[in-house]
């Protein structure tokens, strides 16, 4: 029995021994599972590469986000030092002034005042010092008190200190122009500069800035020839900056376009929540591109270091792991081995991104927008070589997607080629109409008083001094009976000075009662000319001063736009220190008006000053509006980060036949669009299927290159875009270069793939 079964077992023997060898051969003929085997066919086509792992310098800038502000003794708040109200507005809107400039012409009752003022104590100085030396000289002489002797010291001191007060009162006054005729103050630029804001218009009633009441900016005057930037350095790297150290700026608006610039100041002390320190950066900017709150990517330059580095494509990213395949030996068919090995590099601390902290140089590598070298911290050695894979993107899972060449090929997503396209010469923007500033003026009554007579009604025509209303007012009565009484009084004081003249020169008066009326005089006419200086304001406007009628006029030639004033109302004055003053008329003219707009960042390389604008309302379809622009402000809104344009339209120049092709259709607060005309420019495009959204960040996929079935790896990448424009390419601003090759129709499928 054993004979046969040995038999039997023999073959059964052979069989097994012939599966573990072929299970054997199979274990042999793939590579492990952390082992890659190239062909020599790879590295002959340049897919592949084998690069040595040595030490070199890299450079070590610290990147992080800033934001463009003012150099702020390049900026000037300019407010008003009187109350009044303004006469004429001198300066336009992105005027270049230089200091001493008018901006604006202020008709105040504090010039007169303080004309006044130092006219009486410079009498009253005078009165004093007579006096003080009749008294000393009495003293001296033992025919006066010591007590009397004291009085007149004192008086003379404090006559004199209110002298000053007087000088010191017009001294601040006289920074400006002023006319005590007119009792006009101009108000002057502080420094040199362009005029960025304006708040004031033609009839406004301004507070005085050293009145005690809420005074109000009338213009802002800035400078942006040279602007400071300032950032936000990590405190890890707060030891790597230096003042002087050089920076290179981007912005949104000029993507291609670096400014180069320094570091001047770096904080003393770290934000509590950011763990980060604030730097300011000076640079220049003589063609005016960077605006205040305009944000930009800033480097900090550092010198060299040399670090152990192999190149980007070498590092390969698993589970949030670096790895790099090492040659490890050939094969006897000729192909390379390599295998997996962990390596340290610099790692992107992504919570720290969160929480606003900027990021290096090197860790920028591995999104691939860095340097092409990557420093390695731990686990390779010099003279190592790595395998370097340029056929495809070693991206982090998340952002890599695969198709394959079956997908491609039945057109559930089509792929573009990044290109130069012309982008449409015009730009379209939204805005709201105002009035012209220089057109419009509101109108407030200077006098307290009662409403007797309204003159004006709502849409009619006025000319300059035409009457409004007419208003009641003790103030009228008391300014011309107090001119009235100081007129006597100072025609008293003349006639009693003459007197004493002619007797002291008859020597029938003494020297005491000769210098006390010259004294009186001077006080007279110090008084009367404070009376002038109060009722000159008033006499233009009166109308009767037995009726006590100030008839309040027109400042301007225009329509009445509004009017709230009714007969019997009773008015606070602007010049009587009251807070709650009523505006009773607006007059203005719509003939030009002005669409207040703003254009994004991206847009302003684009918006040039006097570019044409046309305007065309849905109602009126015969009729075309034309313009043009007249001012971009200096300065971004830091909410929507747009900037202003101010166009001027026509209002009566519609196109069109008929009685009324000339009518003024358009109205303040209307809100339109408008088209500005822009260069014809050519700008990198993709189609618009190619956008996708994620959060705040617009981003495509960027496809690699094909496999041997046709298939193809797509990378998300972050890219800045301009879709506020028409049309079905999109034009590109940063982020892509001309020829990539993006997924266009259907790209929504490669989210999560």
């Amino acid at each position: 029995m054993r004979a046969p079964l040995a038999a039997l077992l023999a073959p059964l023997a052979v069989l097994l021994a012939l599966t573990a060898c072929q299970r054997k051969v199979k274990r042999e003929e793939g590579p492990a599972a952390d082992e890659l085997w190239i062909a020599r066919e790879a590295f002959q086509r340049g897919d592949t590469r084998v690069a040595e792992a040595k030490t070199q310098p890299l450079p070590q800038s610290i990147s992080t986000g800033g934001r463009i502000a003012f150099d702020d003794l390049r900026i000037s708040h300019v407010f008003s030092p009187v109350t009044g109200r303004v006469t004429r507005v001198l300066a336009q809107l992105g005027q270049r002034v230089h200091k001493g400039t008018p901006l604006a012409a202020i008709a105040s009752p504090d010039v007169g005042s303080a004309f006044a003022d130092q006219a009486k104590a410079r009498a009253d100085l005078t009165a004093a010092e007579h006096d003080f030396r009749r008294q000393k000289l009495l003293f001296a002489a033992q025919a006066g008190s010591s007590r009397e002797y004291e009085i007149s010291e004192d008086n003379y001191r404090k006559a004199k200190a209110e002298q000053e007060r007087s000088l010191q009162r017009l001294r601040l006054l006289r920074t400006g122009s002023i006319d005590a005729v007119t009792q006009e103050y101009t108000l002057p630029s502080q420094i040199d500069g362009r005029l960025v804001a304006r708040m004031v218009s033609p009839g406004m009633e301004v507070q005085g800035q050293f009145s005690g009441g809420t005074a109000l900016e009338m213009f802002t005057v800035g400078s942006i020839d040279s602007v400071w930037l300032f950032a936000d350095v990590a405190e890890s790297d707060l030891p790597l900056v230096e003042k002087g150290a050089p920076v290179t700026v981007r912005v949104l608006a000029y993507p291609g376009k670096p400014f180069s610039g320094h570091v001047e100041w770096v904080s003393a002390t770290l934000d509590p929540v950011l763990r980060t320190a604030r730097i300011r950066c000076s640079l220049p900017n003589p063609d005016a591109l960077l605006k205040p709150e305009m944000f930009a990517t800033v480097v900090i330059e550092r010198p060299a270091v040399s670090k152990l580095a192999v190149p980007h494509p070498a590092i390969v990213r698993i589970s949030g792991q670096s790895f790099v395949y090492v040659l490890a030996g050939e094969r006897p068919d000729g192909r390379k081995v390599f295998k997996r090995r962990h390596v340290e590099i610099p790692v992107h601390d992504s919570a720290a991104q969160r929480r606003g902290r900027p990021r290096t140089e090197m860790s920028l590598a591995l999104d691939g927008k860095g340097p092409d070298l990557v420093p390695i911290v731990a686990g390779l050695s010099e003279g190592e070589k790595v395998l370097v894979d340029e056929s495809r993107p070693h991206a982090e899972e998340s952002g890599e997607s695969s198709l394959t060449g079956a997908q491609l090929r039945s057109g559930l997503v089509t792929t573009a080629v990044a290109g130069a396209s012309t982008v449409e010469d015009s730009l379209t923007i939204g805005g709201r109409l105002t009035f012209d500033d220089q057109r419009v003026s509101h109108v407030f009554p200077p006098v307290n008083g009662r409403i007797t007579r309204v003159l004006a009604a709502p849409g009619q025509r006025v000319k300059m001094n035409d009457p409004l209303a007419i208003i009641q007012s003790p103030d009228l009565g008391s300014a011309f009976a107090d001119e009235l009484k100081a007129k006597a009084d100072l025609d008293a004081a003349g006639h009693e000075l003459q007197r004493q003249r002619e007797m002291y020169a008859l020597h029938a008066s003494a020297q005491k009662d000769l210098e006390a009326s010259e004294d009186n005089f001077g006080k007279a006419k110090a008084e009367h000319a404070r009376a002038l200086q109060k009722t000159r304001l008033l006499r233009q406007a009166a109308g009767d001063s037995l009726t006590q009628e100030y008839v309040l006029r027109s400042p301007m030639d225009g329509e009445v736009i509004s009017r709230m004033a009714n007969p019997g109302a009773e008015v606070a004055g602007a010049y009587s220190g009251s807070g709650n003053v009523q505006e009773l008329f607006t007059i203005g003219s719509i003939d030009d008006l002005w669409l207040l707009g703003d254009v994004y960042e991206a847009d302003l390389p684009y918006v040039k000053l006097g570019a044409q604008v046309t305007l065309k309302l849905p109602q009126y379809e015969d009729r075309l509006f034309r313009g043009r622009v007249d001012w971009i402000s200096d300065t971004l809104d830091p909410v929507l980060r747009t900037a202003k344009v101010r166009c001027v339209l026509q209002n009566q120049a519609g196109q069109g036949a008929g009685p009324r092709a000339r009518e003024a259709v358009l109205r303040p607060e209307m809100y339109e669009v408008v088209t500005i005309s822009t260069p014809v420019r050519n700008s990198l495009t993709v189609p618009r299927d190619a956008l996708l959204r994620l959060g705040d960040e617009t981003y495509v996929f960027v496809a690699g290159t094909a496999d041997k079935d046709g298939g193809i790896s797509f990378r998300r990448r972050v890219v800045v875009a301009n879709d506020q424009l028409p049309g079905d390419k999109v034009p590109i601003l940063a982020g892509l270069d001309a020829g990539e090759r993006v997924a266009a129709q259907g790209s929504i499928f490669l989210v999560g793939n």
